[in-house]
């Protein structure tokens, strides 16, 4: 019966053994997620934020233009024409402007004098709206500021390309996409919500608070845990000698300090 009592001490010792040297890999493991995952969502939330400040300041380019243009409304589209065509090209981001009144425009910086029927559509509080390629911008989404005075309102518009460009300068994996009502605007591209880029990890809602368009943004499908597997490549082994440490002074200070002691003095 000794030998089998001999063999499961032995074997309880290896199992405590090993146990001790799995806590501190197990811990380190679990607080390397966790570093991670923090990391992710404060990274999401600056990016956020940092593309609200660039988009604002776009849309910002906008709104003095079209401040610029107000005085110009109610007055015959021959006589300020010119005037009009100056204040949008002082502004690079503007595409063209246009005059209107009763959603009619009268004066266009593409047309001249005119008299066409605005569509009303639906502007995200009034002023911003993502409008489908016309004959003048074929291929070519935009961006419509209204600016209203009145009955009369300075339509500003912008190509899309200038939104675009300030989330490609995003130099990292979060995936961002704007919000203006229905349609939707990311780095590469436009349309409605389900043509948006998969960015379904620790996804995060920003809305403007000057402007009232909101940022989405959040990682690809994958992403955090090919980060966390590159943490742990990089940290394991620093792990794996911690456990290597721990287990072995924790089988001397339990096990062989007791056998020691039990072991009978030799006369």
């Amino acid at each position: 019966m000794v030998p089998h009592s001999h063999a499961g001490r032995s074997l309880i010792e290896f199992l405590v053994t090993l146990l001790i040297g799995l806590a501190p890999i197990t811990c380190g493991l679990l607080v390397l997620v966790l570093q991670v995952d923090r990391k992710q969502e404060e990274t999401i939330e600056v990016t956020a934020r940092e593309a609200v400040y660039a988009i604002d300041r776009v849309i910002k380019s906008l709104h003095d233009t079209s401040q610029h243009a107000i005085k110009l409304l109610d007055k015959p589209c021959d006589a300020i024409l010119s005037d009009l065509r100056m204040e949008m090209v002082k502004q690079p981001n503007v595409r063209s402007m246009s005059l209107s009144k009763d959603n009619r425009i009268y004066c266009s910086t593409l047309y001249g004098s005119t008299d066409i029927t605005l569509d009303s559509g639906s502007y995200v509080e009034g002023r911003l709206r993502v409008y489908s390629s016309v004959i003048a911008t074929p291929g070519s989404d935009i961006l419509l500021y209204r600016l209203q005075e009145g009955p009369s309102a300075v339509i500003t518009a912008a190509n899309l390309r200038v939104l675009q460009a300030e989330l490609l300068g995003f130099q990292n994996s979060v995936v961002l996409s704007l919000q203006f009502g229905g349609q939707y605007v990311w780095a590469t591209g436009s349309g409605e919500y389900y043509k948006v880029p998969n960015h379904a990890e620790n996804p995060l809602r920003l809305t403007s608070d000057q402007y009232g368009y909101t940022v989405h943004a959040g990682y690809p499908e994958g992403e955090s845990w090919q980060v966390i597997r590159q943490a742990m490549r990089s940290a394991l082994p620093s792990l794996l000698l911690v456990g290597i440490m721990t287990s072995t002074a924790g089988y001397w200070g339990m096990f062989r300090r007791t056998k020691n002691r039990s072991t009978p003095a030799q006369p």
